[in-house]
């Protein structure tokens, strides 16, 4: 895999699930059906005042357990919305993970550290190639022609910019 690929996959993932949370969200939690029922909703109001007859604490009583078995119902409900919009994120951004643990991004030769630091990885850059003895179509001397090895320094040369700093002070007499 490639690192645009593994870009593009993590993108199009995270828009995807994000999208998903916004619409199922909006339809789900937003635009509540009347059928989802809680403590003041008109049924739950009609089914008190058709079940509940008798004496004060009868009808006290009657109220809470409807009250009650009401809001337990809202709660199942609502709690499976919630899963409804959470859940398919979850499993795709699991999936996802697992995915991208089973395929790297796969490095070339070029990239892999072997000094550890760029210096070193730019001076396998600068050197010269040399054909093997026998080349075909290539010069070669009857005596071995010196050559010359370059540094980085010379062909990119690093600014010292402690040394600038330091030449651009002024120190105070003494």
């Amino acid at each position: 895999m490639t690192k645009a690929k593994r870009n593009f996959l993590v993108w199009s993932v995270t828009v995807s699930c994000i999208a998903w949370m916004a619409v199922v969200g909006w339809l789900l939690f937003v635009m509540m059906p009347a059928s989802v029922e809680h403590h003041s909703s008109a049924a739950v109001k009609d089914r008190m005042a058709t079940q509940c007859q008798g004496s004060f604490k009868d009808r006290y009583e009657c109220k809470e357990a409807i009250i009650v078995e009401s809001g337990r119902d809202t709660f199942w409900t609502m709690a499976g919305r919630f899963l409804a919009v959470v859940v398919p994120p979850m499993l795709l951004s699991a999936w996802l993970s697992s995915y991208l643990k089973r395929n790297p991004i796969r490095l070339h030769a070029r990239h892999i550290d072997e000094g550890g630091d760029w210096k070193s990885r730019a001076q396998m850059h600068t050197k010269a190639p040399t054909p093997p003895p026998g080349h075909a179509g290539g010069f070669e001397p009857d005596e071995e022609m010196p050559q010359k090895s370059y540094s980085l320094d010379d062909i990119a040369p690093v600014d010292d910019w402690k040394t600038r700093a330091q030449n651009k002070t002024r120190h105070p007499p003494k």
